[in-house]
């Protein structure tokens, strides 16, 4: 049973306006009587999730796979526009976590108009958050790319590339926070469906145009940015028509509360987004060390990262269904149960992880020789991989067990550990080696370090269970 069919209680603070509209959202959407909600498993999250997640992430894939038909330089600009893109979408991640806190929160009590005005005050919060931020990044697109030390060649194509990753960063962060929130409600279908048209779209839109098939412009690398968009905008229409007409897990409230439900989005979202964002801040710090050692080694780096971000889903989806189940069972004031769920996704995720770490450390040569025919670029990815492939529990364990902490609404505590490893790990040691002439072997085997330190902190502090007292 979903949450559209459960009966709505009041929210604290606005307790006769409330009643009033919940009552009125009840002759809409009438309760079922002795059918009260209980929490899906994590696999009946997880297995949609990771099928939805695989297949977005592979446009991505694709796009860097397609770009090395256009050369090295290509597949670098291209491999520095989706760091940037990540970088846009970072608070948005953040954001869609707390949103994933609160709504799981909701549903496990059964307050389905608490529910349906967080939605709603999110979308709301992600259009103005994500305008801002690509705003930004527009104008000071030429200062982003300095940062990188690249050839004239390769910067001013990869400038072109992140004006346009900036003009379409809303539509893909309305479609998270679409996405995010209804898998919070324990409805996996919606966004699993929205997922296959969304990613087909956008690989065909990307091939098309950037080869100018069919008759359509041939836009070269380019089209590999604005093809990329065409499936995710179809996506967020859908979104938009089934919401609109109550044919989602949320409805459409019939009285907003923008004002409260955006303050506690803020609340608890701000440490999430902020951590997010460092995470991606990170991530480019890190690519311009990498970009350091030449255009070879960097668009190895835009290989590997692409293949370990298809694999990266499958312990993303663990951790997002962990993170959802444990909320649910707070709501319902069951933090015990939510505990041992939250381990349950872990025994999973490190199933899956190991198996794809074998893979790697076995295969990574073989792997690399299919992404690309150039001997120096293969010779780096493979080394990536194999590197990546000893991390993998360590990809598991931070995760899981720091989704599950998330799910419980604790951001804080998540955002302290990142700055740890962004000063550390991003940030210092990549200068030292740097410094000491080290190779870039060195700085690969970093990655794995900062998963070994949050997979510890991570831990410690779950198993402490200050978490479970966590409200909002």
């Amino acid at each position: 049973m979903t949450p559209s069919s459960s009966s709505s209680s009041t929210d604290s603070g606005n307790n006769s306006v409330d009643s009033s509209v919940s009552s009125s959202a009840s002759e809409i959407h009438p309760p079922k009587a002795n059918q009260p909600f209980v929490p899906p498993s994590i696999w009946q999250l997880a297995w949609p999730t990771t099928i939805a997640n695989l297949l977005l992430a592979s446009v991505g894939f694709i796009q860097i796979i397609l770009a090395v038909q256009f050369g090295t330089e290509a597949t670098a600009a291209v491999t520095v526009s989706q760091r940037i893109f990540f970088l846009l979408q970072a608070s948005l991640f953040g954001l869609s976590a707390g949103v994933s806190a609160i709504i799981s929160r909701s549903v496990g009590a059964n307050e389905q108009l608490r529910t349906s005005q967080a939605f709603q005050s999110a979308l709301l919060l992600s259009l103005i958050l994500s305008i801002t931020l690509a705003l930004t990044c527009y104008l000071f697109a030429e200062q982003l790319t300095n940062l990188f030390g690249m050839n004239v060649e390769t910067q001013a194509l990869s400038i072109a590339l992140i004006k346009w990753v900036c003009l379409f960063s809303p539509i893909y962060s309305l479609n998270i926070i679409m996405a995010t929130s209804l898998r919070a409600t324990g409805d996996a279908f919606h966004p699993l469906m929205l997922a296959i048209i969304s990613s087909v779209g956008n690989a065909v839109g990307c091939y098309l145009l950037s080869n100018g098939s069919f008759g359509l412009p041939n836009l070269g690398v380019e089209g590999l940015i604005i093809g990329g968009v065409i499936g995710s905008a179809c996506t967020l229409i859908l979104y938009g028509i089934l919401w609109r007409k109550n044919h989602l897990a949320i409805y459409y409230p019939i009285q907003s509360n923008y004002k409260a439900k955006i303050r506690l989005l803020l609340k608890v979202g701000i440490p999430s987004a902020l951590e997010q964002l460092l995470l991606q801040i990170g991530f480019v710090i890190f690519t311009i060390a990498i970009a350091t050692y030449g255009s070879d080694v960097l668009a190895a780096y835009g290989l590997g990262l692409n293949v370990l971000t298809l694999i990266l889903i499958t312990s993303l989806a663990f951790s997002m269904s962990g993170a959802i189940i444990v909320g649910q069972h707070l709501g319902r004031g069951e933090p015990d149960l939510a505990y041992q769920q939250a381990w349950r996704a872990w025994r999973l995720c490190i199933c899956f992880m190991s198996l794809f770490g074998i893979i790697f450390i076995f295969f990574n040569q073989n792997i690399a020789a299919l992404l690309t025919e150039d001997v120096n670029v293969q010779s780096y990815t493979a080394m990536f991989l194999l590197i990546i492939g000893f991390s993998m529990p360590l990809i598991a364990t931070d995760f899981t067990i720091g989704g599950a902490i998330r799910g419980a609404g604790e951001t804080t505590y998540p955002l302290i550990v990142s700055v740890i490893t962004l000063l550390l790990v991003r940030i210092a040691l990549p200068y030292i080696f740097i410094r000491q002439g080290y190779p870039v072997e060195a700085l690969f085997v970093l990655t794995g370090l900062d998963f070994l330190i949050k997979a510890i902190f991570m831990t410690r502090y779950f198993r402490g269970k200050k978490w479970q007292g966590k409200f909002f």
